[in-house]
């Protein structure tokens, strides 16, 4: 019986395998394969996604569809509503970091509603000191966490979504 499914798993990981390879750009459209099989599932938490946004930042320049890939980690039913923001907010991320690197992660502030929603406002700073914000929400659906939202604030308007003004 595992003789007869061996065939089929080598094509399902071949399949996977050339989808991710091929959908590194940022202006690349992610490969229907790569979206069903790596985003859109569920978070084991908002920490843990934040965890791995923290480890996508080092490789940001070289694989910017890391964060692509972060952003589309929502319930299956929305992920064609979200791939277009998800690979603007990366261009305008690549194209505001340029010559310089991703440098720091800070959680700088949360909302949380209950057990069932999470807020988190993300200041990303780059290798010369400025600092974008991104907010993302998480929610809870059917007991399980799911990507809610993304919106990469604009650089004038940091320190007014922070309440800071």
């Amino acid at each position: 019986m595992v003789h007869a499914l061996l065939p089929r798993l080598v094509v399902v990981l071949l399949t996977l395998g050339a989808g991710v390879a091929s959908a590194d750009g940022p202006g690349k459209k992610i490969d229907a394969s790569v979206r069903r099989s790596q985003v859109a599932q569920p978070l084991v938490s908002p920490d843990a996604w934040e965890a791995e946004l923290q480890a996508c930042l080092p490789d940001f320049k070289a694989r910017p569809k890391c964060l692509t890939e972060l952003l589309l980690r929502v319930p299956p039913r929305l992920v064609p509503t979200f791939e277009t923001e998800a690979e603007r907010l990366t261009v305008e991320l690549t194209r505001w970091v340029g010559k310089d690197e991703l440098a720091t992660l800070y959680r700088a502030k949360e909302l949380t509603l209950g057990e069932w929603m999470a807020v988190r406002f993300l200041v990303l700073e780059d290798s010369q000191g400025n600092v974008r914000l991104l907010k993302v929400s998480f929610r809870k659906v059917l007991g399980e966490w799911w990507l809610h939202g993304f919106r990469l604030v604009d650089r004038d308007d940091v320190e007014k979504e922070l309440g800071l003004e």
